[in-house]
């Protein structure tokens, strides 16, 4: 999973490429800042050309950060669109969601790195340079500096604590609207057919509507803490002006001095003022990171633990606890089923044999305890993911309305003549692959066992699945279970005795 944290670390050059620009655009600052000074109290063309040229260094080294910037933030974003775009495919995530990660959470950490990165790393660097300066300089000065300096940052913290939940509900909406119009759009041919096009049309018009609301709202906040910071910043450099005039005045402080403060006073609270500005920048970001983090941690979380599991798996029952409203079927249950054994699970009628075959392909959902495949947890595996290594087939297994030879094909595209083979193998070659009939219950067995096999996945639950069954058929379909179960992790619930014959485990319930 890619994180910003991973990134940097793996990328601490960045932050020393970041300390030389800032350090650079500092020095130019200080130094064209004296050497304005000097030209005020003695004009000359050579001061005047080096204040000229310090300036211009001055924004140069600003635009060369900017652009270093702007590259960084490119290759978050492209490292951030990688590990969403391998999820696609993945996981089940609705296309509300996709579009405002790919599209607008990822703008608003663009946005971040381009209007604000710059001004925290001003921050930074500047902040205590030129206050050691201020020290230098005036003592008086740099004290003002030092206690006004906390009162925006804690003016940025009150605001935003209100703008942060503003901003997730502005999101929502958003992420709503994407999702609507992805739905009209997938439904317009059926919407047009039976006259409802306006209908959709208004509910995406309503969405739109909350969503501009939203919005609007967040912004409102952004501009009052631009301008709370805005009068901040000025009645500091203000204090620091009338504070400097005054002592000029009954000569507490040199003119040389006085004016050099006077000119690092609005440098010294410049990034602050643009904080401002950026406000609501930061606090989409910090939600956009928030939102991508949820979305590639539960990946990993859920994907990723399907693919690392070794197959066909040890399958484990801890704990587990499973009712009916009051009626409780078994709790406190432990058992263990091996990885390329066949597991015979034997007990009297409704001990809860089937209901534990449903817990462990995933159909039911325990009360209490947990299924481990090796040492994952089931709660921790994406159920569609680990559906897809299961094949679970119940004591009456569903026949669709289609062709016999459809009904067996759904995993595989398999000739008649190979599918012929199977049925030959189970006593079915009477049955017709090209046409729909009835089946008595002991051939829909086999027809289910025959697809399961067909799906050819390591875990593989059976539900008496030869109950009913001839002796001849019977051993037909155990040697077929047996010349497959090396390399399957295979768990029959039965009372049939020529069945628990061929386990290699028998577990009571």
């Amino acid at each position: 999973m890619f994180t910003i944290t991973e990134f940097f670390k793996a990328n601490k050059k960045i932050f020393a490429e970041i300390a030389l620009y800032k350090l650079v655009e500092g020095f130019f600052i200080l130094i064209g800042a004296n050497f304005l000074v000097k030209f005020i109290i003695s004009p000359s063309e050579m001061t005047l050309l080096a204040t000229f040229a310090l300036f211009a260094g001055r924004f140069f080294i600003s635009a060369l950060a900017d652009k270093f910037f702007a590259r960084l933030s490119q290759k978050i974003q492209f490292s951030f669109r990688k590990s969403i775009h391998e999820q696609i495919f993945k996981r089940k995530t609705q296309s509300g969601e996709l579009l405002t990660l790919i599209f607008d959470t990822l703008q608003a950490l663009d946005d971040f790195f381009i209007k604000v990165a710059p001004q925290i790393a001003s921050a930074i660097i500047f902040l205590p340079i030129f206050l050691i300066c201020a020290v230098f300089t005036d003592f008086l000065t740099a004290a003002i500096l030092f206690v006004t300096f906390p009162i925006a940052p804690l003016l940025l913290w009150l605001i935003g604590k209100v703008t942060a939940e503003k901003n997730a509900r502005a999101w929502a909406q958003l992420q709503k609207l994407n999702s609507n119009f992805k739905e009209l759009l997938s439904a317009i041919t059926t919407l047009k057919i039976f006259g409802k096009i306006d209908a959709g049309a208004e509910k995406i018009h309503q969405t739109s509507q909350k969503s501009s609301q939203s919005t609007l709202e967040v912004l409102k906040f952004a501009f009052i803490s631009s301008f709370a910071l805005e009068l901040m910043t000025t009645l500091s450099i203000a204090l620091v002006a009338v504070t400097l005039g005054l002592r000029l005045i009954s000569g507490n402080v040199e003119f040389y001095a006085a004016l050099f403060l006077l000119l690092l006073a609005p440098e010294f609270f410049l990034p602050i003022r643009r904080f401002g500005v950026a406000f609501h920048v930061i606090i989409s970001a910090k939600s956009s990171l928030e939102r991508l983090s949820k979305f590639l941690a539960v990946s990993e979380e859920k994907i990723g633990s399907i693919e690392k599991i070794l197959m066909p798996p040890t399958i484990s029952v801890k704990n587990l606890s499973f009712g009916y409203q009051k009626a409780q079927i078994f709790s406190d249950l432990n058992l263990k089923f091996r990885a390329g054994k066949i597991t015979a699970v034997i007990g009297e009628s409704g001990a809860g044999k089937s209901t534990l075959l449903k817990l462990l392909a995933g159909i039911l959902t325990p009360t209490a305890g947990e299924i481990f495949f090796n040492e994952f947890s089931a709660a921790k595996i994406e159920k569609k993911s680990l559906q897809s290594k299961i094949s679970y087939v119940p004591q009456a297994p569903h026949l669709f309305e289609a062709t016999l030879q459809e009904n067996l094909t759904i995993f595989d595209e398999l000739s008649g003549a190979e599918l012929k083979k199977f049925l030959s193998a189970l006593n079915l070659s009477t049955l017709e692959l090209k046409s729909r009939q009835k089946v008595s219950r002991g051939q829909l067995q086999r027809l289910g066992l025959i697809r399961a096999l067909l799906k050819d996945a390591p875990i593989m639950i059976l539900d008496e699945p030869t109950a009913g069954l001839d002796e001849i058929s019977e051993k037909k379909v155990l040697e077929l279970i047996k010349s497959v179960s090396i390399r399957k992790t295979i768990i029959i619930a039965t009372h049939r005795a020529a069945v628990i014959g061929i386990a290699n485990e028998i577990l009571k319930l």
